[in-house]
């Protein structure tokens, strides 16, 4: 059964307060991009879920934490054009990891950089913590995060492609600690 809509934004929530915790305590300067529409932090942060009789919960709510620290290491990257290589190791790995690094610098070498934020709703669909495996489907929703160059602020102008499509995430469980392994985006469908 899927989480409700309440406990999943709850998760995004502690999970985004967590990285700016994390961020925070490896003192990274320009933490602020300068958006005011970040995630806020929810006075009731230390209020526990009712305790799930699924098995595997924790480890469903590790994944959705690393998949969306990563997402919000992929906004700042995408922001200040920095690769934030360390940060981005705690939760990426493998073609995950090089996928957004490649894009980061692909868009530098254009003097390219996005504001705004992407929508997300990524749900976990698997765990196997014996195989130290999941899978997680988000639909990803790029309508209000837009390129534009760093030097004039002026929009770039894209071919038509879909803003708004299904994305599958893969990963692995490598000691105590789950990376998102692999990104796959379907941008041939809409979610």
């Amino acid at each position: 059964m899927a989480p409700s809509t309440t406990a999943r934004t709850h998760a995004l929530r502690l999970a985004g307060t967590a990285l700016a915790c994390a961020v925070a305590a490896a003192g990274l300067a320009g933490c602020d991009t300068g958006s005011t529409k970040s995630s806020s932090s929810s006075p009731s942060a230390s209020a526990s879920a009712s305790p799930s009789s699924d098995p595997d919960q924790a480890a469903k709510d590790e994944v959705l934490a690393a998949y969306t620290n990563m997402r919000e290491i992929q906004i700042k990257m995408a922001d200040d054009g920095d690769l934030h290589t360390e940060d981005l190791a705690k939760f990426a790995r493998g073609d995950a990891a090089s996928d957004l690094k490649k894009s980061v610098l692909r868009n530098r070498a254009a003097n390219i950089k996005f504001t705004g934020r992407p929508e997300m709703r990524p749900t976990v669909t698997s765990v196997d913590t014996k195989g130290k495996t999941a899978t997680l489907s988000d639909c990803f929703d790029a309508t209000k995060w837009k390129p534009v160059y760093k030097d004039s602020g002026k929009a770039v102008e894209l071919a038509e492609q879909r803003l708004k499509y299904p994305v599958t995430s893969h990963a692995t469980l490598e000691g105590d600690t789950w990376h998102i392994t692999k990104i796959t985006a379907d941008r041939t469908k809409d979610c």
